[in-house]
């Protein structure tokens, strides 16, 4: 789950998107002025994401995450960890 302001939700539910990410949905807070965005987003993708989620959202956003399941990798993204593994 993603903390935002809500006029940074656009910005960062397309971020999720490039990161493999499933954006669930977005809600505004009752206190006005923020919104959480939900997003299914793998963990390789979240390595450094609180740095540019910082950057992102002007140093406003925050997330916090929990595992949900583990799935296959893509076959391009798995080629290629192979490749870099081999190459060791």
């Amino acid at each position: 789950m993603v903390r935002v302001p809500d006029d940074y939700v656009g910005a960062v539910m397309s971020d999720l998107s490039s990161r493999r990410g499933r954006p669930m949905g977005s809600e505004s807070d009752a206190d006005g002025g923020y919104s959480q965005v939900r997003a299914e987003v793998p963990a390789t993708e979240l390595v450094r994401y609180a740095v540019e989620l910082r950057a992102l959202s002007s140093g406003a956003g925050t997330f916090s995450r929990t595992y949900v399941r583990h799935e296959p990798m893509p076959a391009h993204l798995a080629d290629a960890v192979r490749k870099e593994h081999a190459a060791r």
